[in-house]
């Protein structure tokens, strides 16, 4: 199954990835509300060249955000999600620069290093459940040094993600393909994964 991110301002290979409050402009100063990618569902995979296509991942859109060395998060539903998943304090440490805003999706592993959303689910309503480990996955860099980079092409802003962001154990980039949508859906398919975005 496929999804195709964007809200309708963008053609193809010009996926915009989440909704601000009114047009942000660079104030040195990031917006207090963004709304993470939620796309909408596709015919299912296939192959284009105008394409970035990437693991659909199983877990909440949430937006994070580094301002002044302290990280914040947004996920739907959790006031302070840090205090539900502390070990996503690490993010800050794996950022080179401020004034930095990334959209990507929050995961619970399982034992075995595998998203597990009931896991999620349990973690997600009772903060002290325990159980899994908290990762998060960054699929795009929205500001950069506390200005938006939403008008610049999704290509860019994802080259740029991966020249601020250093993976490490619980946050990575998300990594994709550009044109083989069927290439990847099988791929994902083999480690258990069900969808892919586009």
């Amino acid at each position: 199954m496929a999804r195709e991110a964007g809200s309708g301002h963008a053609g193809p290979g010009e996926q915009l990835s989440l909704v601000l409050d009114g047009r942000q402009e660079a104030t040195g100063q990031l917006p207090r509300r963004l709304l993470p990618m939620i796309p909408a569902m596709g015919e299912g995979p296939f192959d284009d060249e105008r394409y970035f296509f990437e693991p659909w991942w199983p877990g909440a859109p949430t937006i994070a955000s580094i301002e002044g060395g302290h990280l914040r998060l947004q996920t739907e539903h959790l006031a302070d999600p840090l205090a539900t998943f502390p070990e996503l304090g690490v993010i800050a440490e794996q950022v080179d620069g401020d004034g930095v805003v990334v959209d990507g999706t929050l995961l619970v592993l399982d034992a075995e290093g595998r998203p597990d959303t009931e896991l999620l689910r349990l973690r997600l309503s009772d903060p002290q459940a325990g159980g899994g480990e908290a990762a998060f996955v960054a699929s795009d860099l929205l500001w950069l040094g506390g200005s938006p980079l939403i008008d610049r092409p999704f290509s860019e802003r994802r080259e740029r993600l991966g020249d601020v962001l250093r993976d490490g154990r619980l946050c990575v980039a998300s990594r994709g393909l550009r044109g083989e949508g069927i290439m990847l859906a099988e791929a994902v398919a083999s480690m258990g994964l069900t969808e892919i975005s586009a």
